[in-house]
């Protein structure tokens, strides 16, 4: 929804309301050619936060941030195993770094995933005492992680952790839709249509609208994939003599 806005000097401008969880539900509604009582205010929340969670997760698994980010710190222990507990709102890792002396930023390094029931000729008690420090790995184990090699001192902040924040389940039709899902919430109401549809089971329409579900993704992905659509500016070669 846009509204004029007057400008001091400027005459009027465009100011863009946000959108609401209700126009997500009015026109999976439309689509199921049902009303409120098909798509209640209550069922289209639940079908909402749902379609939230999948659309989120389904554009973090094709690379695009869908998530707005944190980063967070955890001490260097000294325990055998060393396991840390992942934050509690974290819906999926970005990366993870750790400094084995100090908090300066220059000093962490990204340690990478290892998975250890496929090591190769040595065993994770053995990367436990000898991995290097240079080239730290961790295993992710659920709700925690260890960090490969085991520190042989303490240092507080020795981890920092990025990652994409569980997204905000809404409570009310009210509540305002979010970036990226912005770019297109029917995306939602479509796979709110086919969470519909699977209640009423049927498998038929319920396929149909995950396909328009899946297709609207791929349109965003395209979207937000580029990095820049800025020109590229033609540059002279620079050749002398010598290049002859």
């Amino acid at each position: 929804v846009a509204i004029l806005c007057p400008l001091w000097g400027q005459g009027y401008s465009y100011k863009t309301m946000p959108t609401s969880v209700q126009a997500a539900i009015v026109y999976s509604r439309q689509l199921a050619q049902t009303d409120s009582n098909g798509i209640s205010s209550t069922l289209g929340i639940a079908f909402y936060n749902d379609a939230l969670q999948a659309m989120t997760r389904d554009l973090i698994n094709r690379g695009i941030d869908a998530a707005q980010t944190q980063e967070s710190y955890r001490d260097l222990t000294t325990d055998n195993p060393n396991t840390y507990l992942w934050p509690t709102d974290m819906f999926s890792l970005k990366t993870i770094e750790v400094n084995w002396s100090d908090t300066d930023a220059q000093n962490y390094i990204q340690a990478q995933p290892l998975d250890v029931a496929n090591i190769q000729n040595q065993s994770f008690s053995w990367l436990r005492e000898n991995q290097s420090q240079q080239e730290p790995l961790f295993d992710n184990r659920g709700d925690q992680f260890e960090i490969f090699p085991r520190p042989t001192s303490t240092n507080a902040q020795g981890i920092r952790i990025f990652y994409f924040l569980t997204p905000t389940e809404v409570t009310h039709v009210g509540a305002a839709i979010n970036y990226p899902q912005t770019l297109d919430y029917r995306a939602l109401s479509a796979k709110m249509t086919a969470l519909y549809y699977k209640s009423q089971n049927d498998d038929k329409m319920a396929a149909i609208y995950d396909a328009e579900y899946l297709s609207r993704i791929e349109k965003i992905i395209k979207i937000l994939a580029p990095s820049s659509q800025q020109p590229i500016t033609p540059k002279s070669l620079s050749i002398t003599g010598w290049a002859y």
